[in-house]
């Protein structure tokens, strides 16, 4: 999954806001900013899960700068988007709000800023609000690109069965077959979609109709399932 974080009170402090990494007086000399402790080691356990790390910002830093004080922790990221970028794209599509992460193709965002969550609420982006006090911020982190994934994964099957089922109107009849569909879209094995089609079973959203052949079909419950929202709720209700 494409991760982005924000630096200004996510990452880099405002202050004294949260404790950070120590930083030789050489470093400070050549303009290293401050980090966050702790963010090497959740960046280095993301990019070891399979996960790719970006920057977003609305910061005016260079690219450049930024990589630079990045490196000095041991920190590698794929991409970084400044404000310059960030304004020129989200100016050329139109898009009126401080951040889109879509617009970059990140799948998830975490930033500081309340504001951030209300737009990812308007415009329908995936955002993780930390605190710049929490304490328990990694494991926050953690646990939201946990319910995300999963909502990608319960996401990408449920397109899969109502294409299998024209919209809920006919049993699914090649369910192993949509199955290996989305393992191979989601980069997850067979063994882990089996699990959300037994979710959906075991919650009365799906009902096995035969077994020879075997058949599924969607509940009066499961056909009103249409939007994220209501996908959220099954992945919520379950946890």
């Amino acid at each position: 999954m494409n991760i982005s974080f924000d630096l200004d009170s996510t990452l880099i402090p405002k202050g004294k806001e949260f404790e950070t990494e120590k930083r030789n007086g050489i470093a400070k000399l050549l303009g290293i900013e401050e980090i966050r402790k702790g963010t090497a080691e959740l960046i280095s356990d993301l990019q070891g899960e399979g996960h790719k790390v970006h920057i977003y910002t609305t910061s005016f830093r260079t690219k450049g700068k930024i990589r630079w004080t990045l490196k000095y922790y041991g920190i590698k990221v794929n991409r970084i988007v400044n404000q310059t970028e960030n304004q020129k794209v989200l100016k050329s599509r139109k898009i009126n709000s401080s951040k889109f992460p879509p617009a970059f193709d990140f799948e998830l965002h975490i930033d500081d800023l309340k504001g951030v969550g209300i737009e990812s609420e308007r415009f329908n982006f995936k955002a993780i609000i930390i605190e710049p006090i929490d304490k328990n911020w990694i494991e926050k982190i953690k646990k939201g690109i946990q319910k995300t994934f999963e909502l990608r994964i319960l996401k990408r099957l449920l397109k899969e069965l109502w294409l299998q089922s024209d919209n809920c109107t006919e049993p699914i009849e090649s369910m192993w077959f949509s199955i290996q569909e989305v393992a191979k879209s989601t980069g997850n094995t067979r063994k882990e979609i089996r699990k959300y089609l037994y979710l959906l079973v075991d919650n009365n959203y799906l009902e096995l109709k035969s077994e020879e052949p075997l058949l599924f079909e969607f509940t009066e419950k499961g056909k009103k399932i249409k939007t994220d929202l209501e996908i959220e709720k099954i992945i919520k209700n379950v946890g």
